[in-house]
């Protein structure tokens, strides 16, 4: 092999990716038990050479009061002078589920800050229920029909037979959890499936009964597109050096290094697509150099080549800016024994793209998928006229044949609650309040064969994404426009189908936002932790955007993939007015926009400071270090501020976070509070004294 390497690539995109589910699962429980402890910037306690983790493990065990408490070290990592220092709680050898510690520790022996949600030392009340029956209650939960066999067990963690259903082996650990008073023995289940790569991890209690549940899907040299096609051609990136390919044979569809697998997977089969199939060829002297043919199907071999390249190209890159930064090897970043799997050109779905994360030493899983672009895939045909219909990502396929019924509104018309009026018909129903799945589970409850989903913003409609194996009816989402045809043609017969005359599909594999958007869905769970909820769900939807437009500099998200000069956003963060009172816990990629925004004006206030992109960056990243699990837009900032030496108003980077953050609501004593369902907002456009007004 040659010492250098060439790709031609395209591009890049978003966990589902940009419209994966409006919602997201409840919060985890007792989530606001998390401690942190600071003193603005004095230390907690005096200089000392013991090691860093000693230093932490001591002060916890004096602030919780309890000598019994049992902190284990899951990594250690420096940055910026810093040692960053992560617990686990055990109890009698098993973990406490969601209980830990990060303790920031300064190079002159001074414990810094303190995160930590820790769980009572006692004994656990033992369980009733066995590993079996916890798995059994997960794979009901999430519609799988096989159960499988045991294979094997080791200490607390029991390993069950792969079906056909799942991505790789489920598995069950015997863990303590706190039900808010005493310790109990129960089962934290994960499940992963082949179809729709869909990560649970579901904490089963000891009597059987689900607890709570984590979903963690939230997808040399070389000719690149530098953002996506609509930004200019392709030109040579030179990567000699950076050691990103394997020592192992390479095609132009199958392309392997330390930090990434691409592959073709057009046949969702969650593995390379045999190189028969795709006219694949080896490349053994490191020069990936298809060039794209834009006018063509995604699906000649040379194009799937180029989406193959790109693919490999970007998470290479943001695997290096990031590790420069501080996602490193002990930060949990992917590399080594768990490299991206990156599957181009899915055949899972379209409109979305989707990134699980696992454990760290597992590969996560990001699959991307060819989109509609501006002409859809289905229709609804009623009478004369036939209107665009944007599939969803869960359920059966459109077919030609379709389904003809009545139409009907749905009450109520958003479809969240149970549903009426819809049997043996195909539903109407509004988007917003909840997410697609709950719609259309709740209308398919109702006796529905269909479902037409209306969007409640102006401009083009996508594929409403989510996953549930237990969805048996075709869905899909209509413009704003088309959907007040729509409703207006309610009690008349409507058919549910293909477009007959399929459209050229784009590649999300060539848009630069989304493969970005993607992967940073990774760096928030595996720095952060806990990223599911109403408000940590949204979060890790808008920090996936911050890193895409960090990197690409514009405002725009997801425009090329989208068809749409605007993105796939409800407006460009430039132009975003909404503020943290908007925040609905309803949708979790708009109220994620809302974070997204405060740091689109952060950046802004970086460059007018003099300060660059990768300076944000950098401080974006390091925050996470001192950023409690399950955060909410004021954890956020609190931890990028406490990130900087100094912090306070004589360094820019403190008021130009804070400004950007006011801006938005989430100033000086902004908090979010949410108890079940009720979310309780307290806006605050207030700046530190000393910082000009935002």
């Amino acid at each position: 092999m040659r010492n250098h390497l060439r790709f031609a690539i395209l591009g890049l995109a978003s966990s589902s990716l940009l419209n994966c589910a409006d919602v997201a699962d409840d919060d985890l429980p007792l989530a606001d038990d998390t401690q942190i402890d600071r003193d603005e910037g004095r230390p907690l306690t005096p200089p000392s050479t013991d090691a860093p983790a000693n230093i932490a493990r001591n002060y916890l065990v004096q602030r919780v009061g309890d000598a019994a408490v049992q902190l284990r070290v899951v990594n250690e990592s420096q940055s910026r002078g810093v040692t960053h220092v992560r617990f686990e709680q055990v109890v009698d050898g098993m973990r406490v589920y969601g209980a830990y510690a990060k303790a920031a520790v300064s190079s002159r022996g001074e414990l810094m800050q303190v995160i930590h949600k820790l769980g009572p030392t006692t004994r656990p009340l033992a369980a009733q229920a066995i590993d079996s029956d916890a798995l059994r209650t997960a794979l009901v939960e999430y519609g799988y029909g096989i159960e499988p066999a045991r294979v094997r067990s080791s200490g607390s963690l029991t390993t069950f037979a792969r079906s056909d259903e799942m991505y790789r082996e489920p598995t069950v650990e015997r863990v303590a959890y706190s039900d808010g008073r005493v310790l109990r023995v129960g089962f934290l289940v994960e499940t992963w499936s082949r179809i729709g790569n869909q990560l649970d991890h579901t904490l089963v209690g000891g009597d059987g009964r689900i607890v709570t549940a984590e979903r963690r899907t939230n997808n040399d040299s070389y000719n690149v597109f530098a953002e996506d096609p609509g930004k200019g051609g392709q030109s040579v990136f030179d990567a000699t050096g950076r050691g990103w390919l394997g020592a192992v044979a390479q095609t132009t569809h199958n392309i392997q290094g330390p930090n990434v697998k691409a592959y073709l997977d057009t046949d969702n089969n969650n593995g390379p697509d045999a190189a028969a199939t795709t006219g694949a060829t080896a490349v053994s002297n490191g020069d990936f150099a298809a060039v794209a043919a834009l006018g063509e199907s995604p699906a000649t071999v040379t194009n799937r080549a180029v989406a193959i390249q790109n693919l490999f190209y970007f998470n290479n890159f943001m695997h290096d800016r990031l590790e420069a930064v501080g996602f490193d090897n002990a930060n949990g970043n992917f590399e080594g024994n768990d490299p991206v799997n990156a599957e181009a050109q899915d055949g899972g779905g379209l409109d979305n793209a989707n990134f699980s994360t696992p454990a760290d030493g597992s590969s996560p899983r990001m699959q991307m998928y060819l989109w509609s672009g501006t002409t859809p895939a289905g229709l609804l045909v009623v009478g004369t006229p036939s209107y665009g219909v944007y599939p969803s990502s869960f359920g059966p396929a459109f077919t030609a044949t379709g389904v003809t019924k009545l139409l009907a509104v749905a009450s109520p018309a958003d479809g969240c609650t149970a549903v009426s009026g819809v049997s043996d018909k195909i539903a109407i129903i509004n988007r917003g309040t909840c997410d697609f799945v709950t719609k259309v589970k709740n209308a398919q409850t109702a006796g529905a064969r269909g479902v037409v989903i209306v969007n409640n913003a102006a401009g083009t409609a996508f594929g409403p994404g989510g996953t549930d194996n237990t969805i048996t009816i075709p869905s899909g989402m209509v413009s704003q426009a088309d959907g007040t045809l729509v409703v207006a043609s309610a009690g008349q017969s409507g058919q549910l189908r293909t477009n007959t005359a399929p459209p050229q599909r784009l590649d999300g594999d060539l848009d630069g936002d989304i493969v970005f958007h993607e992967y940073g869905h990774g760096l928030t769970w595996r720095m952060i932790g806990n990223m599911s909820g109403k408000l940590a769900g949204a979060i890790g939807e808008g920090a996936s955007d911050v890193l895409a437009f960090i990197h690409n500099g514009d405002d725009v998200i997801g425009e090329y993939a989208y068809g749409d000069s605007l993105g796939i956003r409800s407006k460009p963060y430039g132009s975003f007015t909404e503020t943290y009172k908007n925040w609905t816990a309803n949708e979790v990629h708009k109220d994620g926009e809302i974070y997204a925004a405060a740091m689109w004006k952060v950046l802004l206030n970086y460059n007018a400071a003099g300060l660059t992109a990768d300076d944000l960056l950098a401080d974006f990243v390091d925050g996470m270090n001192f950023t409690a699990a399950a955060p909410k837009p004021e954890n956020m900032r609190d931890g990028m501020i406490a990130s900087l030496t100094p912090a306070n108003n004589t360094n820019p980077r403190f008021c130009a976070i804070w400004r950007g953050f006011a801006k938005f609501g989430i100033g000086v004593g902004a908090k979010a509070v949410l108890k079940g369902p009720k979310l309780t907002i307290t806006e605050s456009f207030t700046v530190p004294s000393g910082c000009a007004a935002p």
